[in-house]
């Protein structure tokens, strides 16, 4: 089954198809596993309503994803320069990878050991601060593996292999989704959000071991690059001889933004249709579901017609969000927020790093990815504007003018940046 989904190109060399098939399997295992894992403390579903049940004010909600986003992106920046030189990055991966799965163990202590111990006050930073440690360990690792993932991983699987990688595992996040809504229904706060960190933890560090198990070759483009003096000698550079990647630059930043609202819709449809808490794991449900029914669309479609058509796609899907929680006029059509929200998501994950990996060499891999995550990601910081305005204009107005960011976004996409296959032919 797995040979028809991601047959071996007919170019790869003979006595490499062992070593790929065996990485393949493996990366399937790792990320199906790993999604299932991180869907029991969904960042886009149940952290929010984890810091809504400490006290948190909009502000601090709206908190949860921007600095997750600044956790996941600004890191790679510091190991960009060093990773670039790097003959082998699994160690790397390895190492950080173990840390950013400790840290949902350290959330789960701390949830059981310390909420109702402190004021929220106090309880309500602490936990925004540990959501950011784990999106940053999360980061450390995620540019080596990256790097491994494109080094082990035919340019014309990886889409699909992505794909495969959340459908499995939101396959798998259905059921998770049930068992969340179960554990916040039945359980007292916080008990049930610290068996759901723990939990997480378990789950993903079953996936921390198929990663352990993938084979990695020394890197063989060798040539020596200018060495940059900082991140801003590097963006300089880059940017001034490469225009299609400074005009993703500007697209990414506004899709960036115009995702920036993700930690208030499961909040918003709480608050709006007086729901309990429990129906986060609904909500994750939903997602899960609608994982399982576009990944594998999204991957072909990245393999087959290049990654700027996915891109395109994330943008319209986070403006149809945002403008969906405005219309909605009762919990079932608001289901469909989620919808448009995941396939967003999904479509990031399985198409941005790509987009970017195939705008430039392999030894340049590291400097790209750092430099757009360093000057895009806090673009996210408009999210925390969000919440402070919240309380003065409304959810309404926000969600309005997210769709807005999102549009932006889709213009500049697709006036000014070109397919990267396209120009290498």
């Amino acid at each position: 089954m797995l040979s028809k989904f991601l047959p071996t190109p007919a170019d790869y060399p003979k006595e490499q198809i062992a070593s790929l098939r065996r990485n393949l399997r493996f990366h399937l295992s790792d990320g199906a596993v790993y999604v299932l894992g991180m869907s029991l403390v969904s960042v886009q579903t149940i952290l929010p309503v984890f810091i809504k049940e400490l006290g948190g004010s909009p502000l601090s909600i709206s908190s949860v994803q921007v600095l997750w986003t600044l956790g996941a992106n600004i890191p790679s920046a510091f190991v960009a320069f060093y990773l670039q030189r790097q003959l082998f990055f699994k160690p790397a991966m390895v190492g950080w990878g173990f840390i950013h799965r400790a840290m949902l163990l350290v959330c789960g202590i701390a949830a059981f050991f310390i909420i109702g111990k402190i004021p929220p006050g106090a309880a309500v930073p602490l936990f925004l601060l540990l959501i950011f440690l784990v999106a940053a360990f999360g980061s450390l690792s995620g540019l080596p593996w990256f790097q491994v993932y494109s080094k082990t991983v035919p340019v014309k699987l990886r889409g699909r292999l992505m794909g495969m990688r959340q459908l499995l595992g939101s396959a798998a996040g259905i059921i998770g989704g049930s068992i969340v809504s179960i554990i916040l229904a039945t359980i007292y706060f916080p008990l049930n959000f610290s068996v759901l960190f723990v939990s997480a933890f378990a789950v993903t560090m079953l996936s921390f071991y198929f990663l352990t198990q993938i084979s990695e070759q020394p890197s063989v483009d060798n040539r020596e690059l200018e060495k940059p003096v900082s991140i801003v000698s590097a963006a300089k550079r880059i940017i001034s001889s490469n225009s299609n990647f400074k005009n993703y630059l500007f697209a990414d930043a506004f899709a960036i933004m115009s995702i920036s609202v993700t930690s208030f819709y499961s909040v918003y449809a709480i608050v709006k249709f007086d729901l309990p808490a429990s129906y986060a794991g609904t909500f994750t449900a939903i997602m899960m579901i609608t994982n399982v029914i576009a990944n594998i669309g999204f991957g072909i479609i990245g393999d087959m017609y290049g990654h700027k058509v996915n891109l395109l796609i994330l943008v319209i899907c986070t403006g149809a969000a945002a403008l969906l929680a405005v219309l909605s006029t009762n919990i079932l059509m608001y289901g469909f927020v989620f919808f448009f929200l995941a396939c967003a998501i999904q479509v990031q994950v399985i198409s941005r790093l790509p987009f970017i990996a195939e705008m430039c060499r392999e030894n340049e891999r590291p400097l790209y990815v750092g430099i757009t995550n360093t000057l895009t990601a806090p673009t996210m910081l408009i999210g925390l504007l969000f919440g402070w305005f919240v309380p003065k204009i409304g959810y309404d107005f926000v969600f309005l003018l997210t769709t807005l960011l999102a549009g932006s976004s889709f213009f500049i996409l697709y006036k000014f940046v070109e397919e990267p296959r396209n120009r290498k032919s």
